[in-house]
């Protein structure tokens, strides 16, 4: 069994203030984790997870941005 069995699939999102439009990671961070492999530690309500990736790093996020590794 693959011991991260998923990739993180979404790269950027848009946040828009008034007057600012700008495309930025998804995370926190600022490091672009797409295609990233992580693994779902805790699985939440309203389809969140706890992920953790393959470099330590911890996030709660939306499950919508999963895929299956191959």
């Amino acid at each position: 069994m693959n011991e991260f069995p998923y990739i993180w699939a979404w790269r950027l999102r848009t946040l828009e203030y008034p007057g600012v439009h700008v495309r930025v990671p998804w995370f926190g961070d600022g490091v672009d984790r797409a295609g990233r492999p992580c693994r779902i530690l805790v699985r939440g309500t309203r389809n969140s997870a706890l992920l953790e990736f393959d470099d330590g790093y911890q996030v709660i996020t939306s499950r919508g941005g999963l895929r299956r590794r191959r």
